[in-house]
């Protein structure tokens, strides 16, 4: 072999180490930005990796990328997003409510930053946008907090995960007036506070302005449900007003008066409906008597038959 064609070999296997070199430190340093890019969601201790140019769907259902079953997320609640531009979050629907930093988010994509606590149904979370550090994140307890109704001096205690307000007697809350609806609005502890939802097309306002999605409530919020008017409040109550777990709004002819639940009138029957009740039931005790006779008649012919 001559002296030339070693050294075109030699330079040959230079430019092909230096192309391995090279591809070999391209590819190291893509994977030291990509791990740069990575960013986490942490919930109880559990991490999930968020890919860049993804999304992660958080939510109870099926359909959930990351599914959790006891934390009182509809099955689709809210989608984090990641891009070269970096992270955002936004609520899968209008009716799902979510906060970051205790304040709740709208609709269209918000942007996430490093260390954000996010809070929806009874979860919270924390965004990482690098490595995950100590989030520190406890029990809470639940938030406690009354509607006050300054008219009647009262309040009503929103100790329950929902309470109910309407016509219906199943409500927590019951409002005897022609103007509310049968299942009127809603009040669920979520996302760390308390949200306001209405029902179908009920007239639910808060602070003046007709309520079309959920809203979280905050302190001093008037909501107004039909024509009774009340206050959101999480601190002491004033002084002389009691806090009661369930009440019942009955309306008379001019105003209308706060009734316990234990003290709601149950009115007699009148003689007219106890005599429709006897007339009722009398023919169904002469049929039962009839269908009697003719049994014992049956049996009595089959003994005798069979004799």
């Amino acid at each position: 072999m001559s002296t030339l064609e070693e050294e075109g070999r030699l330079a040959d296997l230079t430019c092909w180490f230096s192309t391995f070199v090279r591809a070999s430190l391209g590819r190291i340093e893509r994977n030291r930005i990509e791990s740069k890019r990575m960013t986490w969601l942490e919930y109880n201790e559990a991490l999930q990796e968020l890919h860049p140019d993804s999304e992660v769907v958080v939510g109870t259902g099926a359909q959930a990328t990351w599914r959790l079953r006891r934390a009182d997320l509809m099955p689709r609640h809210f989608v984090v997003s990641t891009s070269d531009g970096g992270a955002g979050i936004r609520p899968f629907s209008s009716d799902t409510v979510v906060t970051v930093n205790g304040r709740q988010i709208p609709t269209g994509i918000s942007e996430l930053r490093d260390g954000d606590v996010i809070e929806a149904g009874s979860a919270e979370f924390r965004f990482w946008a690098a490595t995950p550090g100590d989030s520190r994140i406890g029990t809470k307890a639940p938030v406690t907090a009354h509607l006050i109704d300054a008219r009647r001096r009262s309040a009503l205690s929103l100790h329950r995960v929902s309470t109910g307000i309407g016509r219906d007697e199943s409500n927590v809350l019951v409002i005897d007036d022609d103007s509310a609806a049968s299942f009127h609005a809603e009040v669920r502890r979520e996302a760390g506070g308390h949200a306001l939802h209405g029902c179908d097309s009920a007239l639910v306002k808060v602070n003046g302005h007709a309520v079309s999605a959920p809203v979280m409530l905050n302190e001093g919020d008037e909501v107004q449900i039909a024509t009774l008017v009340l206050r959101y409040t999480r601190g002491a109550l004033p002084e002389g007003i009691d806090a009661a777990p369930m009440a019942s709004l009955t309306s008379s002819a001019a105003d209308l008066e706060l009734i316990a639940p234990h003290a709601r009138s149950v009115r007699p029957p009148s003689m007219t409906e106890l005599s429709s009740a006897v007339t009722l039931r009398t023919p169904m005790r002469a049929v039962a008597f009839v269908s009697s006779v003719i049994a014992a008649v049956a049996i009595a012919t089959l003994v005798f038959l069979h004799r």
